[in-house]
Protein backbone atom coordinates (compact mmCIF):
# COMPACT_ATOMS: atom_id res chain seq x y z
CA UNK A 1 0.00 0.00 0.00
CA UNK A 2 2.86 2.39 0.86
CA UNK A 3 4.48 1.83 -2.55
CA UNK A 4 1.21 2.60 -4.34
CA UNK A 5 0.79 5.87 -2.41
CA UNK A 6 4.38 6.86 -3.27
CA UNK A 7 3.70 6.22 -6.95
CA UNK A 8 0.50 8.28 -6.82
CA UNK A 9 2.24 11.21 -5.15
CA UNK A 10 5.09 11.01 -7.66
CA UNK A 11 2.69 11.04 -10.61
CA UNK A 12 0.74 13.96 -9.14
CA UNK A 13 3.96 15.95 -8.74
CA UNK A 14 4.89 15.27 -12.36
CA UNK A 15 1.42 16.35 -13.52
CA UNK A 16 1.65 19.53 -11.44
CA UNK A 17 5.06 20.36 -12.90
CA UNK A 18 3.84 19.88 -16.46
CA UNK A 19 0.69 21.89 -15.85
CA UNK A 20 2.75 24.89 -14.67
CA UNK A 21 4.75 25.08 -17.89
CA UNK A 22 3.37 28.52 -18.78
CA UNK A 23 6.61 30.31 -19.65
CA UNK A 24 6.84 32.22 -16.39
CA UNK A 25 10.03 32.05 -14.40
CA UNK A 26 12.18 30.54 -17.15
CA UNK A 27 14.63 33.39 -16.70
CA UNK A 28 15.13 35.62 -13.68
CA UNK A 29 13.70 39.15 -13.84
CA UNK A 30 16.59 41.15 -15.20
CA UNK A 31 16.77 44.91 -14.93
CA UNK A 32 18.88 47.87 -13.96
CA UNK A 33 18.42 49.90 -10.79
CA UNK A 34 19.07 53.63 -11.17
CA UNK A 35 19.51 54.34 -7.45
CA UNK A 36 23.05 52.95 -7.38
CA UNK A 37 24.16 55.48 -10.00
CA UNK A 38 21.91 58.56 -9.78
CA UNK A 39 20.35 58.53 -6.28
CA UNK A 40 17.69 61.33 -6.29
CA UNK A 41 18.97 63.16 -9.38
CA UNK A 42 16.39 61.73 -11.84
CA UNK A 43 14.72 63.60 -14.70
CA UNK A 44 12.91 62.76 -17.94
CA UNK A 45 15.99 63.18 -20.14
CA UNK A 46 18.01 60.81 -17.97
CA UNK A 47 15.25 58.21 -18.09
CA UNK A 48 15.04 58.34 -21.89
CA UNK A 49 18.82 58.19 -22.28
CA UNK A 50 19.02 55.22 -19.93
CA UNK A 51 16.38 53.26 -21.80
CA UNK A 52 17.97 54.13 -25.15
CA UNK A 53 21.32 52.84 -23.87
CA UNK A 54 19.70 49.64 -22.63
CA UNK A 55 18.51 49.03 -26.19
CA UNK A 56 21.54 50.33 -28.14
CA UNK A 57 24.04 48.30 -26.10
CA UNK A 58 22.10 45.12 -26.77
CA UNK A 59 21.14 44.50 -23.15
CA UNK A 60 17.42 44.56 -24.00
CA UNK A 61 17.90 41.71 -26.48
CA UNK A 62 19.79 39.77 -23.79
CA UNK A 63 16.81 39.81 -21.43
CA UNK A 64 17.07 43.13 -19.61
CA UNK A 65 13.49 44.36 -19.95
CA UNK A 66 13.05 46.61 -16.91
CA UNK A 67 14.50 49.88 -15.68
CA UNK A 68 13.69 50.34 -12.01
CA UNK A 69 13.47 54.06 -11.27
CA UNK A 70 13.76 55.32 -7.72
CA UNK A 71 13.03 59.04 -7.78
CA UNK A 72 13.14 59.49 -3.98
CA UNK A 73 9.37 59.77 -3.60
CA UNK A 74 9.68 58.68 0.03
CA UNK A 75 11.82 61.62 1.14
CA UNK A 76 8.96 64.12 1.44
CA UNK A 77 6.28 61.53 2.08
CA UNK A 78 6.31 61.64 5.89
CA UNK A 79 7.07 65.30 6.44
CA UNK A 80 4.35 67.06 8.38
CA UNK A 81 3.36 70.65 7.72
CA UNK A 82 2.96 73.04 10.63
Amino acid sequence: MQLDMTKIIFLLLIALTVSLDNGLGKTPPMGWNSWNKFHCDINETLIKETVDLLISTGLASKGYHYVNLDDCWQIDRDKTTN
